[in-house]
């Protein structure tokens, strides 16, 4: 995929020398995701977190974050499909960070939700980065690879959750949105997944984070991002459960705020 994403690599030339640690920060944005990922002077966003009638995480938390973290700029942020939870948080960052270039598969060029809420950010179909079906690109020293599972108008738009790996070695992460069990069993096979920290899917819902997919990502630490005391009842027993087994470290912002991890002699630490 080079030039699917050269832009992240252009970016960072200019951060070789940034003093600033690697970090992988899941900001505690409530019932929906929103990480932040920083590196050799550059920084990537997967997912902004939830927006409703009453309240924006991304005004009210995401960006006096990302300004508290020292960020005066955002290079990509990687959306993983037009759900609210996900995405709600997107027009308070693109004020903030207007250079800010908005990745999205491809497949959802044409959801009507994902259309309306460009509007009201003031951005226009031609103005987003739209994926085809695997990416790869670089940011700093990390290789990122994307995969955008085919989706048609009538599926769940869940089921177009795109999977994100980024990689340095053994340091490494994945993210997988809200994508179903069915959806990490058609990717298992398409490459390398392993990775030190995954994010559980669809924030520990039961339809995701299957077995197969633990074994096939191999995770030190899970991290779930779910609202406390949430109307899903997220995390459920039998994802925690499974990662208990597989003797995972659980990390949830609903108990725990922001979880960061620090890149430190090629390797991912929690703070």
């Amino acid at each position: 995929m080079v030039g699917g994403l050269a832009c992240i690599a252009a970016g960072s030339i200019a951060g070789l020398f940034w003093p600033n640690p690697t970090r992988l920060t899941f900001l505690n944005v409530g019932q929906g995701d929103c990480a932040v990922f920083q590196t050799h002077g550059s920084t990537i966003i997967i997912d902004t977190g939830p927006a409703d009638a009453r309240s924006d995480a991304g005004s009210k938390i995401v960006v006096p974050k990302l300004r508290e973290m020292g960020i005066s700029g955002i290079d990509l942020i990687l959306l993983s499909h037009p759900d609210m939870d996900h995405i709600g948080g997107t027009g308070a960052i693109l004020h903030e960070y207007p250079s800010a270039t908005l990745a999205v598969s491809s497949f959802f060029r044409h959801n009507h939700q994902l259309l309306e809420q460009l509007a009201k950010w003031g951005r226009r179909a031609e103005d987003v980065k739209w994926l085809g079906s695997e990416l790869r690109g670089k940011i700093g020293e990390f290789n990122i690879r994307v995969e955008c599972p085919p989706i048609t108008e009538n599926e769940e738009t869940n089921d177009g959750s795109m999977i994100v790996r980024i990689a340095d070695g053994e340091g490494s992460a994945v993210f997988t949105g809200d994508a179903p069990t069915k959806v990490e069993e058609e990717v298992e096979p398409l490459g390398d997944w392993h990775a030190e920290i995954m994010k559980a899917g669809h924030h520990g819902s039961h339809t995701a984070t299957s077995q197969s997919w633990i074994e096939s990502v191999r995770p030190e630490f899970a991290v779930i991002s779910c609202g406390r005391n949430n109307r899903y009842g997220h995390p459920h027993k039998e994802v925690i459960d499974r990662l208990m087994e597989d003797k995972v470290q659980i990390c949830r912002t609903d108990r725990e705020g922001d979880i960061v991890f620090t890149f430190k002699n090629g390797r991912f630490v929690r703070d």
